[in-house]
């Protein structure tokens, strides 16, 4: 699993992105950051929750399931933003897996507010 350099949001553009890992990928977050997928063929992508249950107040008990997305052939699709009570490893980190790597580019996006 490799660990992905997480860009700020620039205003003009100009993220890069990387070839996915064939056994996954790792995502620092701080609860602001996005997963921008291209895929140039249908793939499953996954993020894994890391804290499936909850007691919230006036709900009990809660399930979290992991975030998954069909991305389409030749199209750009977003996951994200993923909370870290979440979906945070005890690194900070958000793991990411493919049911195939092959003809995906992915790039881990922070999203700050504009002021």
């Amino acid at each position: 699993m490799a660990v992905l350099t997480v860009y700020d949001s620039p205003e003009g553009g100009g993220v890069t992105f990387a070839a996915a890992s064939s056994g996954g990928d790792l995502i620092p977050n701080d609860g602001k950051t996005l997963l921008v997928i291209v895929a140039t063929a249908e793939r499953i992508v996954t993020a894994t929750a890391a804290d499936t249950t909850a007691t919230v107040p006036g709900f009990g008990a809660c399930t979290k399931a992991n975030a998954v997305q069909t991305v389409e052939i030749n199209t750009t699709d977003v996951m994200g933003p993923f909370p870290t009570s979440a979906f945070n490893n005890a690194s900070g980190q958000v793991a990411i897996t493919y049911d195939n790597e092959a003809n995906l580019s992915i790039a881990a996006v922070r999203v700050s507010g504009a002021t």
